[in-house]
């Protein structure tokens, strides 16, 4: 119903138009493509300046004949856009990038577009775009964007394929994800599998394995206080539990999620007046059940969208009037029926058919089997072993020395570090070699702004408000009483940085001094420790440590330990 999961972490916003002034496109492409995409995503829900800001994006990126720039600004322009409008964008995202060498491109506009398309319902056209934005991902080896495609891709076969072959992909997509738990993407991704392995077994007639999955959902929306997801899944329970006969349960889920229904995707509907008609006709409470059906018709009637669940429900619609002797009826709902069928049966052979000639599912079992009996046969030659496992130890040795002389790297990092002064203050300007005057020349800003801006950033640096991680350019901006645009110049210019990098820098210099001063600060976890300085995660915090330092925070801490006296 919120099919994919996966697609939470893209742009996909409700449009909203704030009541102030549009921004100056022509003002914001003095920005940088890093600070104009920060105020894009702070900016997403008020679509008429997150539009300028994208357009901006298009422009700078024209001036500087960067195609792949372009590809990205009109990416952000589908994001705020209608869905027709949205995929016309998506069009010009892949034409512009078709023969860029950035890992996440074209995939990443084939992706958006295959995700557009299955919400407005065209399973097919998604289908071809997911097959598409896969071999691009494959082709580049970015394993992040072959799991979404994949979840795109089973989606549709979960729909109109082979059951038991969509369980198999969604199983060999599960372990994908899981060689690659690193991720980023790797919460959302796990989410979107939950729900595809329990939507197979739901397809499957297996009720109790879906509610395995379905629970486990659960578990991860409650822990990361996510209230869409969780109702999400709990509807998706109720589906379950209505085919494992649980009426009463499932109906009572299916309710407590319905408030929600807005957030949920198109195909949503059917399905939930499908399954109260299900469990409503199963508790003998007919005139219910049919009323529930009749919704499911006319969703069909309006739409002409079809779902694999539309030939039980005329079936039943049939019976019910046949029951009645209602025969005009009853003739009416055979004719739907018949249609219904031949239609699904086509779609059916029409959808295997291409997955079979145009997608292959990643080979990884395959590759692993054919691995474990490479590894047999060449146990087999005992002499093979022997230069096997010699070559095994050389290379136990060669990555033992890399170890030992990365260590020694570290250490005398370390050293040199420690033999700074204590309490040296961050050298966060530079080196200022020219008048006042030159300086508001080359900023094209007069000189008592840059210096109230100066004042402002001293405070803010001072009262250590960069440890907040909701620290934004616009809030930034606002603090220091002007716009993003004149905050962005004066920090490139004055900090010789651009404002991500300003910020990632404060925090990681008090962090380096808090943990050489704490020593209950030392005790946190590499995750706490990344927390408490404004950091989004352990990973982004250990990156930005090492690039300000030269060594990692954990190194960093048990050094410290090993130290004290």
């Amino acid at each position: 119903m919120f099919h994919r999961i996966s697609f939470v972490f893209l742009f996909i916003f409700s449009t909203y138009s704030a009541g102030a002034q549009t921004m100056d496109v022509q003002r914001l492409q003095q920005n940088s493509y890093e600070d104009l995409i920060d105020l894009f995503d702070e900016t997403v829900r008020d679509t008429l300046n997150a539009k300028a800001i994208a357009k901006a994006y298009i422009l700078k990126a024209k001036a500087d004949i960067d195609s792949t720039k372009m590809a990205r600004g009109y990416q952000r322009m589908a994001f705020v856009s209608e869905i027709k409008e949205a995929v016309a964008y998506l069009d010009t995202t892949i034409a512009l990038s078709k023969n860029s060498t950035h890992a996440n491109f074209p995939a990443t506009g084939y992706l958006f577009k295959s995700y557009y398309l299955y919400i407005s319902e065209k399973y097919e056209e998604s289908l071809q775009n997911a097959v598409t934005a896969y071999q691009y991902a494959k082709k580049k080896k970015n394993v992040d964007q072959q799991i979404t495609a994949l979840h795109q891709i089973n989606g549709v076969n979960e729909l109109w394929g082979d059951y038991e072959k969509a369980l198999e992909t969604e199983l060999v997509t599960r372990e994908l994800l899981f060689q690659n738990k690193k991720s980023e993407l790797f919460a959302e991704n796990y989410l979107a599998s939950l729900e595809g392995i329990g939507n197979c077994f739901v397809r499957l007639r297996k009720p109790d394995s879906a509610l395995v999955y379905y629970q486990k959902g659960i578990v991860e929306a409650l822990k990361n206080k996510d209230t869409i997801t969780y109702h999400a899944f709990v509807s998706k329970s109720g589906n379950a539990l209505a085919v494992k006969g649980k009426y009463r349960a499932a109906r009572d889920s299916l309710q407590k999620a319905h408030i929600y229904k807005e957030y949920f995707i198109n195909s949503y509907e059917t399905q939930y007046n499908y399954y109260m008609g299900t469990v409503y006709m199963a508790e003998n409470n007919t005139a219910l059940g049919i009323h529930y059906f009749k919704k499911v018709d006319s969703i069909y009637a309006a739409k002409k969208v079809l779902y694999p669940e539309l030939p039980e429900v005329y079936d039943k619609l049939v019976g019910y009037y046949k029951a009645n002797g209602d025969q005009q009826t009853q003739l009416l709902y055979m004719q739907k029926l018949v249609d219904v069928v031949k239609k699904i049966d086509a779609k059916r052979v029409n959808v295997k058919s291409k997955i079979a000639e145009e997608y292959e599912i990643p080979l990884l079992l395959e590759e692993k089997n054919e691995l474990i009996i490479q590894l047999e046969k060449t146990n087999a030659a005992s002499r093979k072993t022997v230069w096997g496992i010699g070559g095994v130890l050389i290379i136990s040795l060669l990555v033992l020395l890399y170890y030992i002389r990365r260590q020694r790297l570290f250490k005398k990092r370390f050293q040199k570090l420690m033999e700074q002064q204590e309490e040296a203050e961050m050298k966060l300007e530079v080196p200022n070699t020219s008048e006042a005057e030159t300086t508001s020349q080359v900023l094209d800003i007069s000189e008592e702004i840059v210096a109230d801006i100066m004042k402002q950033l001293e405070v803010f640096e001072r009262e250590k408000q960069f440890l907040s991680s909701k620290v934004k350019l616009t809030a930034l901006a606002k603090a220091c009483n002007t716009n993003s645009t004149y905050l962005s110049k004066v920090i490139n210019l004055k900090k010789g940085k651009n404002f991500s990098t300003y910020i990632n820098e404060l925090r990681v210099h008090y962090s380096f001094n808090e943990l050489k001063t704490n020593s209950v600060f030392r005790k946190y976890t590499i995750k706490a420790i990344a927390a408490e300085c404004g950091f989004k995660s352990a990973e982004s915090f250990s990156k930005a440590f090492y690039k300000k330092n030269g060594i990692y925070p954990s190194y960093y801490i048990k050094q410290l330990e090993q130290n004290k006296t």
